[in-house]
């Protein structure tokens, strides 16, 4: 009986890590439609969650249009947790890739709209965006705000993150979390110290089973050679996995990775951008 009730643990063990593993095969799309459902149900926390899954360490949406929706759900996430520091840093990446983006006046609330809107106005007043009119005007240039004080320069700073390429044959995850991917990485990690612990379980169990002459009663035969296909089947899992891992990581691996952030200062002789890197 005790053999059976192992039996059935052990196979839900492998049945759960195999979902855990296949969970990473959810396109950015599918995500980004599980994150939409979260914000239209009100579940905030969860769907900041998926979206800051989705847009850090860098953006894995390829679409323009979700990749801005999924700044402006964020943001908007960020407003009811009352984390303004964040809404805010999360409005300004949104209209710096649009200056011109509009929020739905049908669906948020009158005191997000109003700071969605000075951000914008603020933001275009220190030169970070460019107005409507200057970019007609002036296309292509650096908008340059006249006003009684010091003109404000732009400066975008660029960090280069240089990556190991030896990393992503390490098992457990370690590939996809250098490459950025987090939740692969936990599906990785959880499948093969799930796989890993069912083979060390049943080892520890058959040992359990020898006499103390080392040999196995004629009752304890049998249920040692399922306990030996178990250790099978969690080795199998474990090597699968880890395998499967390193292919991955190998697959998705980028040698340095770039980020960016814009600064606003004081313009010592006039107005420029400047670029450092």
């Amino acid at each position: 009986m005790r053999l059976k009730l192992w039996t059935v643990i052990s196979s839900c063990i492998l049945l759960w890590g195999m979902v855990a593993l296949c969970e990473h095969e959810i396109t950015p799309a599918k995500r980004f439609d599980k994150a939409k459902n979260l914000f239209q149900f009100q579940d905030y926390k969860k769907a900041a969650r998926q979206l800051k899954l989705l847009l850090y360490p860098t953006p894995i949406i390829k679409d323009k249009a979700r990749l801005l929706k999924a700044r402006e759900y964020l943001g908007a996430c960020y407003f009811w947790m009352h984390k303004d520091k964040q809404m805010e840093e999360e409005f300004t990446a949104l209209l710096v890739k649009d200056p011109t983006y509009k929020l739905d006046p049908f669906y948020y609330p009158v005191p997000l709209l109003e700071s969605f809107n000075k951000l914008r106005t603020r933001l275009q007043s220190q030169g970070v965006i460019p107005t409507p009119q200057k970019d007609k005007k002036k296309a292509g240039k650096t908008p340059i705000i006249k006003k009684k004080g010091p003109a404000m320069c732009r400066t975008v700073k660029k960090l280069v993150i240089k990556h190991n390429k030896v990393l992503c044959f390490i098992p457990f995850g370690v590939g996809q979390f250098v490459n950025g991917r987090p939740k692969k990485a936990a599906g990785f990690l959880s499948t093969q110290v799930i796989g890993l612990g069912v083979n060390i379980g049943a080892f520890i169990a058959i040992e359990t089973l020898r006499g103390d002459d080392g040999m196995f009663s004629s009752s304890n035969a049998s249920k040692a050679r399922i306990m030996r296909y178990v250790q099978y089947a969690g080795l199998g899992v474990f090597v699968v996995s880890a395998v499967w891992g390193i292919l991955d990581a190998l697959h998705d691996f980028k040698e340095q990775e770039t980020k960016t952030r814009v600064i606003v200062t004081p313009c010592p002789t006039g107005a420029a951008v400047g670029v450092s890197f």
